[in-house]
Order: C-alpha cells, then structure tokens, then sequence
C-alpha cells in the first residue's frame, strides 16, 4: 500500500485475508433448529464446536483432521437446518492514519461535514436524543471530554471480560462525528445527544476475525441497539456475514456501512440489501491531493467505492473528530462518510422514523442530488438534516 504524506485515507480493505484457523468454519442454523440437535448433528460429523452465539443460532466449529476446508463446507451447507456455512476469516478491516492537515471548521465546533449536511439547522428541535447508536468497531475512548456525556456502556466481543476502551482511534473518531457533544469544547458530532455503545470487534492494528464481528453484532441485536455504524468492510462475500446481517435486520437494527476505499465496487457489508450504504464526498474546499480529490466542490472522493448499492452520500475527505488521548485529528475515508449517514439517521429516528425502510425513506426525502455525479456514485443524493420530515 502506498503510504501518504499529507492525508491518509481509512483503507477497509488493506491486506490479504487469512484464516482465523486453517480449519475454522462457521455454520447458521435456522431459528427453528434447536442448540442440543444441531450440536449433535456437527459433532456426529466429526466437527467440534467451539462457540456458540444463541441469539443468531451461529456455531463457530473445527473441522475434522484431514478433511478439506471445501468439502466440510459442502457437508456442512447440506446438513438438515443449516442456513449459512462459511470461513472464519481474520483479516485487517482498517488502517487509520492522521491526516497532517485538516479543513477550517465553519466556526469554533462544528466539522465541515457536520456543517455540510446541514446538522446545526435541526438541532433546535432534533439533536437525537433517545437514539442508541452502536459503533462495531475499535472501541471508543471511555474518557473523552467529547464523548463522556453520550457514553452510555459497551461490549468487548475479542475478550468478553475486557473493557471496550479503544486502543487505536478508529471507533473513536467514528463515534465523534456521530454524536459528539454539543460543549463548545473540540468538535460535535451531527447528533450531540445520541447514546454512543462501544462494541469492540478489532484489535488495536484494525484486525479481527469474522466470528468476533458477528459476535458484536449478536451484542447489538441483543441489547436494543437502534442503530449500528460498521466503518468496516472486505471486497470478499461471505455467507455467514450475510447471514448475520440478516439476523440483526430481522431484530431491527439498522446498520449503516461505509462503501470501501478501493474505489471500485462497493465492498460488504455494505452491498448487502439489509444495510445502508454510504460513499464519501469532497468539500467544497480544493484539496490538493489526486489520491482524494481530483478537484473541490462537492465530487465523490477519488477512492470512493461505488456501484448501484449506494444509497447516500456524506463527507469524508479531512474530517476533524474525537480520537484517544483526549485530542482531535483529521481522517479520510468512507469510514468517515459512513458515521455522517449515521448520525442523520439518529436525527431521521428521533423524528419518528421507524425501521430500515422508514429511516431510508426519511433520509431519501430529505437528500438533495449532487450535480455532475451518477446514482452509482451517490444514490439519491447527500441528506439536509434541516429537511427531515
């Protein structure tokens, strides 16, 4: 990967994947398929249980000494209940680094993205409250002065009994654009009185494994998150992830994924019907960097994934947000449009919008097209906050 000097961009997608486990599989069951039948339907197979995460019905597995990782797959998808068999893959979901410069916010707090989507104009009616928002993720920064008033709890999904403090930024500077507070302090976020979750699904180098994901998720669907941001993603489909972003549709979250960084074709899981995605936008501002930018005012960022998936566009080049220590640094990336849509979706839910095809339709009445760019790139538009309805 080519490194940047002056800005960096949040890869989704930065390395080759790899197994957690030459011989780890996952395997769904139906919800009908009760835990002690299908545990004895595996394990008469040979295949060892390792995890089981109920509320999903998804079993992590060992296969069997000497059987291919293709034909345990084949076995396996065609036994009685089975909905979903796939690798357990570990791979590195992101990689953040601080931009050396950023744009001037519009005043002392508010980002050029929170100002762009027209945020500050809702908030004397809307500013969210109410709405719990999950960032699956790196986990968020428990003592941030920008945070601290919305921190509402979190989850350690790598080590249960481990705190879901982050250790690397990324979550953090995700969960600032969504809901930092409205303090006249550093920066806020496009909903300032959410409810911030920190789900801790990646390590401090970005990397995780699939189960571990779905693991998060099954804490959202669980716990009555309304909202899950994924800043996260792979070029690679998998069964199992489909499968669990089904499960937590079907339990109402609504999951909104950033689009990826390869500027090709939109990665998963935002190219899954059940979430919402979302590429990255230009500022105004010219930014003179060809890896971001071809030119300012209001194009899609150069390393925007994008493709007929794509429902909505926010910023994402240079945003000023929350990351550990206290401090505040400019990041690119979709994983930086993704918490803008995030947000507007809080503000889309606090008026009344219910479900994943309340918030779509909300949001969608209230975007406006950018002129010059192709649905492909921008789905129905960028959303005024000041227009939800």
């Amino acid at each position: 990967m080519v490194k940047l000097v002056l800005s960096a961009i949040v890869s989704l997608l930065v390395c080759t994947q790899s197994f957690a486990s030459a011989e780890q599989l996952l395997v769904g069951y139906d919800k009908s398929t009760q835990a002690n039948l299908a545990t004895q339907q595996m394990e008469s197979a040979g295949y060892q249980v390792i995890d089981h995460l109920s509320f999903f019905n998804i079993y992590l597995v060992e296969a069997p000494k000497g059987k291919s990782i293709t034909s345990s797959l084949i076995e396996l998808r065609s036994m009685p209940g089975v909905a979903a068999a796939d690798k357990n893959i570990y791979r590195k979901w992101i990689d953040a680094q601080p931009s050396a410069k950023a744009l001037k916010k519009e005043n002392k707090e508010v980002p050029w993205g929170v100002a762009k989507v027209n945020a500050p104009s809702a908030w004397p009616s809307n500013k969210g409250s109410g709405i719990k928002v999950a960032v699956i993720d790196t986990g968020i920064d428990k003592d941030h002065p920008d945070l601290v008033a919305n921190l509402r709890g979190g989850y350690n999904a790598i080590e249960q009994n481990e705190n879901w403090d982050d250790d690397h930024s990324h979550g953090t500077h995700v969960a600032g654009t969504i809901g930092a507070v409205l303090n006249e302090a550093q920066v806020v976020g496009v909903a300032p009185h959410v409810e911030l979750y920190g789900v801790k699904v990646l390590t401090k180098d970005g990397g995780g494994d699939l189960f571990g994901i779905i693991r998060g998720m099954q804490w959202v669907a669980e716990n009555g998150m309304q909202i899950g941001n994924m800043s996260l993603g792979a070029p690679q489909d998998n069964f199992l992830f489909k499968f669990a972003i089904d499960q937590a549709a079907n339990a109402g979250v609504i999951i909104v994924a950033a689009a990826g960084n390869d500027g090709k074709a939109v990665n998963w899981p935002a190219a899954y019907p059940n979430t919402i995605a979302v590429s990255a936008m230009c500022p105004d501002t010219p930014v003179n960097n060809e890896k971001l930018c071809t030119d300012g005012g209001k194009k899609i960022a150069n390393f925007s994934s994008r493709g007929p998936q794509i429902e909505f566009i926010t910023p994402g080049v240079l945003i000023p947000s929350t990351v550990i220590g206290g401090e505040v640094k400019a990041y690119s990336g979709t994983s930086m449009a993704c918490p803008h849509l995030a947000g507007l979706a809080a503000l889309a839910m606090a008026k009344g919008a219910r479900g994943i095809d309340g918030v779509r339709s909300m949001l969608k009445s209230a975007s406006v097209k950018i002129p010059g760019l192709s649905d492909s790139e921008q789905g129905a538009g960028m959303p005024n906050a000041d227009n939800l309805r």
